[in-house]
C-alpha cells in the first residue's frame, strides 16, 4: 500500500484535565490523572496503527 501522506506521520495528542473548581481537588488528581493519560497513550499505541502498518505515536502534554 503506498503512503500517500507528505511528511511525517501526525500523532495522538493527549492533554490529561482536571476540573479545578474544587479548592484542593486539582492537587489531589494530578498523578491519578497523569496515569490515566499514560495508560490511554499506552493502549492506543498498542493496538492502533497506520494503515500501512507503522506504529502510532502518542505524545502527552504537561499539565
Amino acid at each position: 500500500m503506498a503512503n500517500r501522506l507528505i511528511g511525517r506521520l501526525p500523532k495522538v495528542g493527549i492533554r490529561p484535565v482536571i476540573d479545578g473548581r474544587e479548592r484542593g481537588v486539582r492537587e489531589s488528581l494530578e498523578v491519578q490523572t497523569m496515569n490515566m493519560a499514560k495508560a490511554a497513550a499506552r493502549l492506543i499505541e498498542d493496538n492502533l496503527r497506520f494503515p500501512g502498518g507503522e506504529e502510532v505515536e502518542c505524545v502527552i502534554s504537561d499539565t
